[in-house]
């Protein structure tokens, strides 16, 4: 289960690709990985990737938090970039950590006793449906294991709060319905885990999903979460606001000073420099890009040294022009730097634009560019869509398909 981000063949063969999602290892037929260990993960992938012809070609690999994937990475002496979704999930997270404010808590177990009521009471469920004028939705139940099912359980709730208040009235042995006070506290939560919704969705999505959203996201989050700060009127709301800013600072920010994601940000058209929330960053992000141009440059005319140029001066008292002009060295330095400062100094593309389009439409302007942003846009900015792939696992190996091979399963698989 690697390189699935990746270029195919139309046989379904992968044949080049400079990402491995490894997060999901632990599908012990397909993968082969017996142990949780991080020298079992690391020799598991390198097998992997050896049997695919891959190792030499894999520039990163995305894993959730673990420290078992992380130092697996460190033993394949390949770098890591932690999954961005996973990291927005440990925030939320953070900001609900409700344990010590017993208010708090008590306004969550009524939100989860009112849903079980409407899930267990068909009655009740029935006249609930009835009274909602335009919709009849149902209530939704909160997953502990993702942060956004929470968000979708109140929002439900206040969509619906003057229903549920008529049916458990109206019903015996029902919970008790909202109070003002609980109403109030609850929109406050609903207008601050919205940006974090809005932002989950971006970075999950497969369209213009690339790791160099990672970046200008955060700095969204943390405009955004700072604005709404003035808009949240209970306690609850301003102290989860304050713990969200700390979470976002702690486990956030530190993409801005990883590689991947400095270079990627970069080369992207819709952000350059201006993607990123801190300038010393931004310049940092840009020396690095520069080096990256210098050494691409330098390879390409190491590889030319042989090619005699063709000379297009035709007048033979000038001939020595030709020749003086191969006779200069040639300072790839330079050309690096005049190469970046005319990508830099371009306007930002609108943000609906792919920017390996754009790069399609400008290749001839900025051919080493290109060759940049195939090596880092090949990162995807989570295991979202390699996850959804490997929950089928299911669908293929299930209890009345317990005894299919291991190459049978990856045909299945891939």
């Amino acid at each position: 289960m690697v390189a699935l981000d990746s270029i195919v063949e139309d046989r379904g063969f992968i044949k080049y690709s400079k990402i491995v999602d490894a997060s999901f290892i632990g599908n012990k037929k397909a993968i082969g990985c017996h142990e949780p260990f991080s020298s079992n993960i690391a020799n598991t992938l390198q097998e992997v990737l050896n049997s695919w012809g891959l190792f030499d070609k894999t520039e990163c690999i995305v894993t959730d938090n673990a420290s078992s994937m992380i130092e697996a990475c460190e033993l394949l002496k390949i770098r890591n970039i932690p999954c961005f979704a996973h990291t927005l999930n440990l925030v939320v997270q953070d900001g609900l950590n409700f344990d010590d404010d017993e208010k708090t808590m008590a306004i969550i177990s009524n939100c989860k006793a009112i849903v079980k009521f409407f899930k267990k009471n068909t009655i009740a469920n029935e006249k609930f449906k009835m009274a909602q004028e335009k919709f009849g939705y149902s209530l939704l139940q909160e997953t502990p294991t993702r942060w956004n099912s929470f968000f979708y359980m109140i929002q439900r709730i206040l969509a619906t709060h003057d229903e549920i208040a008529v049916v458990l009235l109206s019903t015996s042995n029902a919970p008790l319905p909202f109070q003002a006070e609980e109403i109030d506290v609850l929109k406050d939560l609903e207008k601050i885990l919205t940006v974090f919704e809005e932002v989950s969705k971006r970075i999950s999505g497969g369209k213009y999903a690339t790791i160099s959203l990672i970046i200008p996201l955060t700095d969204v989050l943390i405009r955004k979460t700072h604005t709404i700060s003035s808009d949240v009127h209970t306690e609850v709301g301003q102290k989860m606001v304050t713990v969200l800013l700390d979470s976002i600072v702690k486990r956030l920010s530190p993409y801005e000073k990883k590689t991947a994601t400095r270079m990627a940000t970069i080369l992207d058209p819709r952000f350059k420099k201006i993607g990123f929330q801190h300038m010393s960053n931004a310049e940092q992000a840009a020396h690095c890009f520069e080096n990256e141009l210098t050494a691409l440059m330098n390879k390409d005319s190491s590889n030319d040294t042989n090619v005699e140029p063709i000379s297009t001066n035709k007048d033979p008292l000038f001939d020595y022009i030709g020749n003086k002009a191969r006779s200069m060295a040639r300072n790839t330095r330079s050309d690096a730097i005049i190469a970046k400062r005319q990508y830099l100094e371009r306007p930002l593309s609108q943000q609906d634009v792919d920017p390996l389009l754009w790069m399609k439409v400008n290749q001839t302007d900025f051919p080493a560019i290109k060759t940049l942003m195939l090596k880092y846009f090949c990162i995807p900015a989570t295991s979202v869509q390699s996850e959804r792939v490997f929950s089928k696992a299911g669908q293929i190996v299930s209890d009345r398909r317990t005894r299919l091979k291991e190459e049978n399963v990856n045909i299945c698989y891939f």
